[in-house]
């Protein structure tokens, strides 16, 4: 397996999971992250329900975008044809 192809399953992992938070709180993980660095969930910061969730959540996200800038110097380097190439299983006739 490519470092290319071990990245993505641990972002598919990660996507997963951020799923699971988008669904639970109704919004995209990238708005749910400017706002939450923004300041704009202090309301929340006294609820002791949401602040383990939303601390979560960020450090996932903030996860998944070095994992995606990551991705993206990798993706550079190696045509796409080639990554396609390396990840195809011969087939025997």
């Amino acid at each position: 397996m490519t470092s290319l192809t071990l990245l993505m399953n641990d972002m598919k992992r990660l996507q997963a999971e951020l799923s699971n938070f988008e669904t639970k709180f109704g919004v995209q993980s990238q708005d749910f992250y400017k706002a939450f660095t923004g300041g704009e969930l202090e309301e929340f910061d006294a609820l002791d329900e949401f602040r383990m969730d939303f601390i979560r959540w960020s450090a996932l996200y903030k996860t998944w975008l070095s994992f995606n800038e990551k991705y993206r110097q990798l993706i550079t380097r190696q045509p796409v044809a080639l990554q396609i190439k390396a990840n195809l299983t011969p087939v025997h006739a």
